[in-house]
């Protein structure tokens, strides 16, 4: 089985990723298997099956999604899995990844066979200690639009959500 990688960083909210994601999957054939959500609303994963056949269990696709409220940026890492094959089988994938680019509106990337583990441990940072963050400082940060709020509201005041306490 082969597996290759892809690394985004964009300056979205968590849930218009996350949204846009979801409408990508359902508009091109993708079937989710799974979805995750922490405790600290931060943080999300995605697992999207896509191609089966009688022969083949197609692609698979593992996204993880983190918003950062310290930079007010969107962490997305994503590992392809091939049930089989190397070489030309990865013009599919690396299709597909493009076009989900282009729709959640990052500049596309060629998938790469190693991993980043500095983007790991930043998307690691955000699941554990975001809910921390939020806590622990004056502020607090939207984890739907990512706006800043005084560490009194309860409600955002760029988007009307209610904020985590």
């Amino acid at each position: 089985m082969g597996h290759k990688f892809g690394y985004y960083t964009m300056s979205l909210p968590l849930n218009d990723v996350w949204n846009r994601t979801l409408a990508f999957w359902e508009d091109n054939g993708g079937k989710i298997k799974d979805q995750q959500f922490t405790g600290n609303e931060f943080f999300r994963t995605m697992e999207v099956q896509r191609g089966f056949s009688m022969t083949s269990n197609g692609e698979t696709y593992q996204m993880n999604f983190g918003f950062n409220p310290k930079d007010s940026m969107t962490y997305v890492s994503i590992e392809v899995s091939l049930s089989f094959g190397y070489g030309v089988q990865w013009l599919k994938p690396q299709g597909m990844m493009k076009k989900w680019a282009l729709e959640v509106g990052t500049p596309p990337m060629k998938l790469v066979r190693d991993v980043d583990k500095n983007f790991y441990e930043i998307l690691t940072d955000i699941k554990n200690t975001s809910s921390q963050y939020q806590n622990n400082s004056a502020k607090k940060y939207c984890h739907s639009c990512g706006n800043e709020n005084s560490g009194s509201d309860n409600f955002c005041k760029q988007c009307g959500t209610k904020l985590i306490t």
